[in-house]
């Protein structure tokens, strides 16, 4: 096999992160925007050992699981990656995916994986959404989403199936205000011009929506006239901040914000309890899914009356929050500092005396504890983490295996970091119960899931 060579290839499955799975002369191919079914001619882009990429030439017998897709910037968009593949195939291959890479990487064999949990909705989920402006080629601001496969290309939206309708609207006023306003669009490599990013949460239960736009400087011209237009397009527009991100990394966070009109935190709602969500919040972006994840969370923890909870990479304590309403005690324990004081405002909020939070990364607060060199040491009945894509530190794993408690729920965003540490749970005498996928983000390779553990050998 040989680089730029052509296959003619059926594609057999889809691998986790999204690539289709082929084989030729018994040598894996991995091949972008191909979907299970498709017979197809492709090109060889890259050969290594034991597998080869490949680009999409031609659907020669398209899958039978292949559908038209809505949005007609499917092809050059880098969100929903499969919205042409049939919504029940696109939960089978994650359902599927999960158990082979519990088996592959966790060695687990026959994983208790139970049937993945779909989404309430397929379009217009997404209660928060990221869009970035880049220069045109006449120099003009383009607003917009990256094109696939790239970081620095922008394409100008039309429109997105993903968040609410009144979302694709301030994007397209915004559009068009920058367009007659001469702004600036900022250049990552060039480090040049003014706006970066549109940060738009609208929590369409909730009735409230906030706007963020992040800047280098705060030279936008006509920037009052613009937040107050926008504010003007729906009663659930509350608040319009600027952000300013002054330094070359190219994401959506700021270093400094200012409010331009209306408040700057909206509220969500979530089994019963309200959470504040300001602009660099982290908060689940379904927030329906994400009720049903958290819910199933609180059912595989069981937490009895009297228990203590440890809740590690709180966040802005939305778990920890959940388990305070029936455990004794909750603690949380999170690095980011505004996090956690987001999290103490939002245990007033809820008149939930009997949760605290701790400062700090998860691997030295435990260190801390078991050396007695940090005060009040918890001593949980359950621990639930819920960590980034990284996965946990192995320390972390062992520390909190050493704190014996009688059930952990991991809840994970990342099929293989899960498996590689349900591996190392299991040195550490803890067993996977069951895991139960769940599809929070439809389209996209994306899986979450919460797996149960217990000690090895109990009941």
């Amino acid at each position: 096999m040989k680089v730029n060579e052509l296959l003619n290839i059926e594609v057999e499955s889809l691998a986790l992160g999204g690539q289709a799975v082929a084989r030729s002369d018994g040598r894996v191919v991995f091949v972008d925007r191909a979907l299970p079914g498709d017979q197809a001619s492709v090109r060889v882009s890259r050969v290594r050992r034991s597998f080869a990429e490949a680009r999409m030439e031609q659907v020669l017998t398209p899958s039978p699981w292949r559908i038209e897709p809505r949005c007609p910037h499917v092809a050059r968009c880098g969100g929903c990656r499969f919205q042409d593949l049939d919504y029940a195939e696109q939960l089978r291959q994650k359902e599927r995916q999960v158990k082979e890479t519990l088996e592959r990487l966790g060695g687990i064999a026959s994983p208790p994986v139970r049937a993945i949990v779909p989404a309430p909705e397929t379009f217009h989920y997404r209660n928060k959404m990221e869009f970035s402006f880049a220069p045109g080629a006449a120099g003009e601001p383009l607003l917009g989403l990256h094109e696939r496969g790239t970081h620095d290309r922008v394409f100008a939206l039309e429109t997105c199936l993903l968040p609410s309708p009144l979302t694709v609207e301030i994007v397209r006023f915004t559009q068009a205000f920058a367009r007659e306003h001469a702004w600036r669009a900022y250049h990552p490599s060039r480090h040049e011009g003014v706006v970066r990013f549109l940060t738009v949460r609208h929590l369409a239960r909730a009735g409230e929506c906030a706007v963020h736009l992040i800047a280098a400087r705060d030279e936008v011209p006509g920037l009052g006239e613009w937040a107050r237009a926008v504010m003007a397009l729906s009663p659930d527009l509350k608040g319009v901040t600027l952000g300013l991100a002054r330094s070359r990394a190219n994401v959506a966070f700021s270093e400094e914000e200012r409010m331009i009109e209306g408040r700057g935190v909206i509220v969500e709602r979530l089994l019963g309890l309200e959470f504040e969500a300001s602009a660099n919040a982290f908060l689940q972006t379904n927030s329906a899914a994400a009720e049903a994840l958290y819910a199933t969370a609180l059912e595989c923890a069981g937490i009895a009356a009297g228990e203590t909870v440890l809740d590690l990479y709180s966040g802005t304590g939305t778990l920890t929050l959940m388990g305070a309403r029936k455990a004794a005690q909750a603690v949380g324990v999170e690095t980011v500092p505004d996090a956690v004081a987001a999290a103490e405002r939002n245990a007033r909020r809820n008149g939930i005396a009997n949760a605290r939070f701790v400062c700090g990364e998860s691997r030295a607060v435990l260190r801390e504890w078991a050396r007695g060199e940090r005060s009040e040491p918890v001593r949980p009945a359950v621990v639930i983490v819920d960590p980034p894509r990284a996965g946990l530190h192995p320390r972390v794993v062992a520390r909190v295996a050493e704190l014996a408690p009688r059930r952990i729920v991991y809840v994970s965003c990342n099929p293989a970091t899960l498996a590689r540490d349900l591996a190392d749970f299991r040195t550490g005498g803890y067993a996977l119960i069951e895991a139960r996928p769940f599809d929070l983000f439809p389209h996209t390779p994306h899986i979450e899931c919460v797996a149960t553990l217990e000690p090895a050998g109990a009941g």
